[in-house]
């Protein structure tokens, strides 16, 4: 295998001597003896496989969607490793709940000064439209979470996603395409069927419906491109939902309606997999915005929107820098998953440390979606290092910056040869209400694997990257 990264960054399937781990050593040997051109001829099918199915994605600069490369080396998570990640983003996701609820209802938090008023001022995502969700109803039924590995079997959080978490399906579909492309790889025995995962959320999107809703009409809503989008086609199917834009949808007499031939069908969950704005600004099927009437059906009680609005509040990068003090004061509890040291840009005296330290760091956007507007210092060109820092002194407040994390690697077939490189991991927290009122979390079986494009640590699937199917191993 070729190295073509830092030294000093932990691979999870090689170790340092170059020997496979235990848990690796079968699928490296499948791939080993498949030979060079034997793996490209499987990973040129496999690509088709899945352009057929609509697996594409924009990469920056390029005109036209690309098919998302998959590689055939998995990711292989034991369980003792997933039994501390899904403890620590169930945790997680309980007290991000309990804030979205405190902070559009009685804002206790804030008068005990964990979170200070105005850095939720300032978050971009901490609007209005919260208030609409009604008391005692789950504002993020569905949670994201970005996670990495430091060091060997140690892993962080390095980002939240409480608007609209996508890849559950995408990592199924994944899972069949590796399956179908390397018999080789045998069965997995002891390993966790992403589909369980699939059910899971369909359970989850029927126990947010409203009050007395037994048999919920699911619709998930999307942007008008994204009609063809694998992922979110096959869950739609999963759920037993309708797929619609928000031309398809019409509010009235506090219901939500999906409009069709006959005049219309209610919709009690819809499950919003496009921009809040982009839903609440657009003209519905009767030519009428959608904004005023569907918050109002929210706070009525007559439909459940999952995820909620004004989700971005708690998912914001600023307020990621707060999260383990949020945990501790709602539920009395010492974080079980850890996350990266962040600077504040909108603090004076962290600005100037930025300032100071900003071709060592990483700076993000607050605000930002995936590796949009991220510079990575040791990545970035003086001139590029210059244009931050004038950014940073005009707008300091919209940036936080953190270390550069040490992300693990995992050997990646480029065509000709495995080389290293960078990966991350979505996996999902589900939420409901028990029967007294309080929040149950539980982390399904599945998660999806991205890899960064060659020479960078930004692991974001516009940029070029690909996936790995991820195989979870059961205790």
């Amino acid at each position: 295998m070729t190295d073509e990264v830092n030294g000093a960054v932990h691979d999870e399937a090689i170790t340092e001597d170059g020997e496979p781990r235990p848990e690796y050593a079968h699928v490296l040997k499948a791939v080993s003896d498949l030979g060079p051109e034997a793996l490209g001829e499987r990973k040129n099918r496999v690509d088709d496989s899945l352009r057929s199915l609509g697996v594409t994605l924009n990469v920056y600069g390029r005109d036209s969607p690309q098919v998302f490369p998959l590689d055939a080396v998995p990711r292989i998570v034991p369980a003792d490793q997933w039994g501390r990640i899904t403890a620590g983003i169930e945790q997680r996701a309980r007290a991000l709940e309990m804030f979205l609820r405190d902070i559009y209802g009685a804002g206790e938090i804030l008068r005990a000064g964990v979170v200070p008023e105005e850095a939720l001022r300032r978050a971009p995502g901490f609007r209005p439209t919260g208030r609409s969700v009604p008391e005692g109803a789950l504002h993020a039924p569905v949670c994201g979470v970005d996670l990495v590995s430091t060091s060997p079997g140690e892993w962080i959080v390095l980002e939240d996603n409480l608007r609209m978490p996508g890849g559950m399906a995408l990592a199924v579909g994944l899972r069949d395409r590796i399956a179908e492309g390397y018999p080789e790889f045998g069965a997995r025995t002891g390993v966790y069927d992403p589909r369980d995962a699939l059910d899971m959320l369909a359970d989850t999107l029927r126990a947010a419906a409203p009050e007395g809703v037994a048999d919920p009409a699911i619709a998930v809503v999307i942007a008008e491109d994204e009609r063809e989008s694998f992922d979110l086609n096959q869950v739609t199917s999963a759920l037993g939902g309708t797929l619609v834009t928000a031309a398809d949808l019409r509010c009235d007499g506090g219901r939500l309606w999906r409009a069709d031939g006959s005049g219309g069908e209610p919709v009690d969950v819809l499950f919003v997999r496009m921009d809040e704005e982009a839903l609440l600004s657009s003209a519905g099927a009767d030519g009428t915005v959608l904004r005023s009437g569907l918050l109002d059906a929210m706070a009525q009680g007559g439909v459940a929107v999952v995820n909620a609005p004004g989700n971005g509040a708690a998912d914001d990068k600023a307020i990621y820098a707060l999260v383990p003090g949020i945990i501790e004061f709602y539920l009395g509890e010492k974080p079980l998953i850890g996350q990266v040291d962040t600077l504040l840009c909108s603090d004076p005296a962290q600005l100037q440390q930025v300032m100071d330290r900003i071709g060592e760091l990483v700076v993000k956007p607050i605000d930002g979606y995936g590796g949009s507007e991220i510079t990575v210092g040791p990545e970035c060109s003086p001139r590029e290092l210059d244009e931050r820092r004038e950014e940073l002194r005009r707008h300091g407040e919209r940036f936080i910056a953190q270390e550069v994390q040490p992300l693990s690697t995992l050997p990646t077939f480029d065509g000709g040869d495995l080389r290293r490189r960078h990966v991350d991991m979505r996996a999902f927290v589900l939420l409901r209400t028990g029967g007294a009122g309080e929040i149950l979390a539980s982390a399904p079986p599945v998660a999806l694997t991205r890899v960064a494009p060659a020479g960078t640590m930004v692991v974001n699937a516009s940029s070029g990257g690909g996936g790995k199917d991820t195989w979870i191993h059961r205790a």
